[in-house]
């Protein structure tokens, strides 16, 4: 990358303002996908909410979640019909109902500290990218 510098060397303040911008559009959506996918506290002790986006695909949800109960509302952002199953210690196989496109399913599970597979158990969707782990504790 080529930065313009008058004769003492100083960059331009062209190059500076445009560096600048791009840092702080990189910030602005680290934050946001932050906070986009973080869970939901439950009103009244009841289990926490978390968004899963299914896309055609791929699941977009958090990573890393503490210890608790959750509902997952699996909302298919997708053209073609998916679903949501997890296993993981304590969980084997829970899943949702088959949901067509713009529609969603909650799945309500207790995670414990572990490794949690989440994925998209219709046709070879897994295969095709719509699977993570998710990290619990």
């Amino acid at each position: 990358m080529r930065t313009d510098v008058d004769a003492n060397g100083v960059a331009s303040r062209r190059t500076l303002g445009v560096l600048f911008a791009v840092i702080t559009l990189l910030t602005a959506l680290c934050a946001g996908a932050t906070t986009a996918a973080a869970a939901q506290p439950a009103p009244a002790g009841g289990p926490d909410a978390v968004t899963v986006r299914m896309v055609d695909f791929r699941l977009e949800q958090p990573t890393w979640l503490p210890p608790g109960r959750y509902t997952f509302r699996a909302i298919n952002a997708g053209a073609a019909p998916h679903a949501l199953e997890i296993s993981g210690p304590g969980v084997e196989n829970a899943r949702t109902p088959t949901v067509r496109s713009g529609d969603a399913a909650d799945l309500t599970v207790t995670l414990a500290p572990g490794v949690y597979d989440f994925w998209c158990p219709i046709g070879d969707h897994r295969q095709l990218g719509m699977q993570l782990y998710v990290r619990v504790g």
